[in-house]
């Protein structure tokens, strides 16, 4: 995917876990990064502009979020939607589970988590860390719906493949693919899973068909 101009709305009420996430994705290649930390705010930057990713807190003060994500979808279709959240309540998965976004990552976890959740994201697909498990299952068994499971697999998924197979270590085809080790290391742990594979010498075995 091109990702020139990829721009990123972060809507928090602390404007220094704004400050600081707005930080992090601006020193993302061909990232722009606007920010809101209340509806004011948020109603002026939805007004005046278009984003390709909303990255949300689930406490706006003045506005519900499940209302919140129901006017984004409406704003931007085609616009994804990363929860940022240190709700991870049970209740609170069940609501997100109903609606239509792209991924959930909690304020407990590491940055990098975020980052890798960017990433992924970027690349057309959906990501939710260990936290949020359940909705990724949610998600997985409607895609499978569709689709038969672990049968295909996505453009970067194949091009980390790709790097395996000519050789490449997990700092290099970071390099390569300009992602962080981080995202590089879920990548291939997707990949194990997807093709059952023991080791990265079976994966390659095994991947051949999709390269």
């Amino acid at each position: 995917m091109n990702h020139t101009n990829y721009k990123i709305l972060v809507v928090d009420d602390h404007p220094i876990v704004v400050d600081g996430i707005r930080n992090l994705l601006i020193q993302q290649t061909h990232t722009t990064c606007a920010t809101a930390t209340n509806v004011q705010e948020l109603d002026r930057k939805l007004r005046s502009d278009t984003f390709d990713l909303c990255i949300l807190d689930l406490e706006i003060p003045g506005r519900n979020y499940l209302a919140l994500i129901r006017q984004l979808r409406r704003l931007y279709p085609e616009g994804k939607i990363l929860i940022y959240t240190m709700h991870e309540e049970s209740w609170v998965i069940a609501q997100l589970a109903m609606l239509h976004i792209d991924g959930a990552v909690s304020k407990h976890s590491s940055t990098a988590e975020l980052i890798t959740a960017v990433q992924f994201i970027q690349d057309g697909e959906k990501y939710f860390d260990a936290c949020f498990t359940p909705l990724a299952e949610v998600y997985e068994t409607s895609e499978n719906a569709v689709t038969p499971k672990h049968t295909l697999l996505s453009k970067r998924e194949k091009e980390v493949l790709d790097c395996l197979a000519k050789g490449l270590n997990t700092s290099e085809i970071a390099r390569t693919l300009l992602l962080s080790i981080n995202t590089v290391q879920t990548y291939r742990k997707r990949l194990m899973h997807k093709l059952d594979a023991r080791n990265v010498a079976e994966l390659i075995h095994k991947g051949e068909k999709h390269l």
